[in-house]
């Protein structure tokens, strides 16, 4: 890492686009020669990928993928030994670029699991826990994002394959907004909040440029260095 600034706010993807945006004009990263979008596969983040940064390679991250496949292999597998040797296989053949070998087990899988527990109930039925959730929520997963997972190429191009970093930034975030002890009955309070938080932890001396140029107050002398 290098340089460090983030943007943060309440607002959904309609506006938030637009800040990302405007916050990645003001970096140059317009103007770089490699380009990556790096998101887990929520909807809204691809939203904002086609709006603003359509010629952005997008990349999934590999992380997020990790995670749902670990949590199918525990969910097909007989032992710990065999589950273990399912979750390494999957991730290797992702890492591969082999994502479609892995959709077809997958799938595989979950016709096994109606076969033997039944044809799942609706989402909001079903435990958190149980298998065919949680091999159809990864199949899922896979499916929707297949052409956002050719890690090969985004390593020898030398493009990022996950956004540990800002996962990262996320915590620090949330360690001020989020947690016990915090409460937001007014919005606007938890909205400023969350600017002041993504100034203190940007690295471009934002917030120590935005004291030093602010408006002055005709009621108040400013102390002199």
């Amino acid at each position: 890492k290098l340089v460090r600034t983030c943007v943060a706010s309440l607002s959904g993807s309609r506006s938030f686009g637009p800040m990302v945006a405007a916050e990645a004009q003001e970096r140059g990263f317009y103007q770089a020669k490699r380009r990556a979008f790096v998101a887990d596969g929520a909807q809204y983040n691809w939203a904002i990928h086609r709006g603003y940064f359509k010629d952005f390679e997008p990349i999934v991250d590999l992380l997020h993928v990790l995670c749902y496949l670990y949590l199918a292999a525990q969910a097909v597998g007989e032992d710990d030994e065999g589950r273990w040797r399912t979750y390494a296989g999957w991730l290797t053949a992702c890492w591969r670029g082999e994502v479609a070998g892995v959709i077809d087990e997958l799938d595989g899988w979950r016709t096994r699991l109606s076969e033997r527990l039944g044809e799942p109930p609706k989402k909001a039925q079903m435990d958190a826990n149980d298998p065919r959730r949680l091999v159809g929520e990864a199949l899922s997963y896979l499916r929707n994002n297949q052409g956002r997972m050719d890690y090969p190429r985004y390593r020898r191009e030398g493009l990022p394959i996950t956004s540990s970093l800002a996962e990262s930034l996320v915590g620090e975030v949330n360690a001020r907004v989020k947690g016990e002890q915090k409460y937001w009955n007014r919005p606007g309070g938890a909205e400023a909040i969350l600017q002041l938080r993504a100034a203190v932890l940007s690295d471009d001396e934002r917030l120590e440029r935005h004291f030093a140029q602010r408006p002055g107050n005709p009621y108040r002398r400013r102390p002199v260095a």
